[in-house]
């Protein structure tokens, strides 16, 4: 029998929960948001921007923004680890025409890499991820950027907060990062907090897996922006969690022992406590 980490649903697209969102707004998610119960409401970037973006004809930019924008993956998540990200992206580059297969499709990239466990990575699987925050910030800011999957919207609250995360507290080298991106679309006010913050022990992330084709890793003297090991991404965040441990590395924040994890939103307003 497998283990629990083995036993994620076998699509990654379950039957999608019940939408709550405003029949008026022009973002739907098509189900209950992970963060349902602490969502902000009456953002300009719900009100505006669909999950299209401002892809228009565009397919391939329409299938990129809808990735961006899937808050439905339902299911056990994968327990990744840092060397996943780089045999994903190894595994990418090794998919002959995968720049004009993107053109019409994406499922190229669905179930790209077979772990030891037997488990099945690629975009769109629901994935849980414990690294270190190196650095967090809101992305594609100001007058004339913002981007394509937001409706170029210019402003921190219409943009993604873009986040790179280490193997461990000690790395210092943004081409060594992975990243997660936050989306705005009904943001919780508390995750903004995170460009504020300084987290000295491990964190854990949730939510599925997406290929940003956008951009490049950094490669030998190559430096590429953003800096990162892999492109790919957690991308959209479902839950950002904080250790109760205060630890330099992540041996004792056990990914599988949700008992350890404290949500962004309580971390932020509760004493910092260590588990005994």
């Amino acid at each position: 029998m497998p283990d629990a980490e083995s036993t994620s649903v076998s699509s990654s697209r379950a039957p999608a929960r019940k939408s709550t969102s405003k029949s008026a707004i022009a973002f739907q998610p098509d189900c209950a948001l992970p963060f349902d119960d602490i969502k902000t409401e009456d953002l300009t970037v719900d009100e505006i921007c669909s999950k299209d973006g401002n892809a228009g004809d565009d397919v391939a930019k329409r299938l990129e923004s809808n990735a961006k924008n899937d808050f439905c993956v339902e299911g056990e998540p994968v327990r990744i680890s840092y060397d996943d990200f780089t045999s994903l992206q190894a595994a990418a580059d090794n998919i002959g025409g995968l720049k004009t297969a993107l053109k019409t499709s994406r499922d190229r990239l669905a179930d790209i890499v077979t772990r030891g466990d037997g488990n099945k990575i690629g975009e769109g699987r629901l994935v849980q991820f414990v690294a270190f925050l190196f650095e967090a910030h809101h992305s594609n800011v100001g007058k004339g950027k913002g981007e394509l999957v937001n409706c170029k919207l210019p402003t921190r609250e219409d943009n993604d907060i873009h986040i790179e995360l280490m193997k461990d507290g000690v790395e210092s080298d943004p081409c060594n990062s992975v990243t997660a991106q936050m989306s705005p679309h009904f943001r919780p006010e508390a995750w903004n907090e995170l460009v504020n913050l300084k987290i000295d022990r491990p964190v854990r992330l949730t939510g599925p897996l997406f290929f940003d084709g956008s951009h490049h890793p950094c490669h030998d003297d190559k430096r590429p922006s953003p800096n990162r090991i892999s492109v790919w991404e957690i991308h959209p965040v479902y839950q950002f969690e904080v250790c109760k441990i205060n630890e330099k590395t992540v041996s004792k924040c056990d990914v599988k022992n949700d008992s350890l994890w404290i949500p962004l939103d309580k971390w932020n307003s509760t004493e910092d406590e260590e588990e005994p």
